[in-house]
């Protein structure tokens, strides 16, 4: 991971077209209230486990599904500021004419991902959802719930790759 090129940080950072930085930036605000969901969890099975002698039943559980929801809500944020692992042969090509084929390769390869996330996180829920299979846990959660963040943080991530891509064909840093 080399350091950002003169320019390159402009453009990760910048918003992006169409209504979709409002939509990635709400998943990156979501992904913040859940740490601190994830920290009120934490603390009450504290208090209840050592100062009450009766910790709250299915936390560990709970804090596992909110981890997952958290990270896949902020995905497309942290794609969207630049803060995410990039790979820098691609991204680092200092020839002009490949510039823009770079970019088009690394959000189009972003876009393909998200993708497959979602198709492969659609079929985990539908199967979940169709076999009723429910956690082994305290919460008895049917797990398409929790499995669903999967679909939210695909669908954000594709919305930020195809924004991406739309700035890199019209030229424009969004509005």
């Amino acid at each position: 991971m080399g350091k950002p090129h003169q320019g390159e940080v402009e453009q990760s950072t910048s918003r992006l077209p169409l209504g979709i930085d409002l939509i990635v930036r709400v998943g990156g605000v979501l992904s913040a209230v859940l740490i601190l969901v994830m920290l009120a969890v934490t603390a009450v099975n504290v208090v209840g486990r050592y100062a009450l002698g009766n910790p709250f039943r299915g936390a560990e559980e709970f804090t596992g599904y909110l981890v997952v929801a958290l990270v896949m809500a902020g995905a497309a944020e942290a794609y969207r500021r630049g803060d995410h692992i990039a790979i820098d042969l691609i991204r680092s090509t200092r020839i002009p004419g490949l510039k823009h084929v770079s970019n088009v390769l690394y959000h189009g390869s972003v876009l393909a991902f998200a993708v497959i996330l979602g198709s492969t996180g659609w079929h985990t829920v539908s199967f979940s959802r169709d076999f009723e299979s429910y956690s082994a846990g305290y919460l008895e959660t049917p797990m398409w719930i929790p499995q669903s963040a999967l679909l939210l943080g695909a669908f954000l991530l594709a919305l930020a790759a195809f924004g991406r891509l739309v700035q890199e064909f019209t030229g424009r840093t969004g509005s």
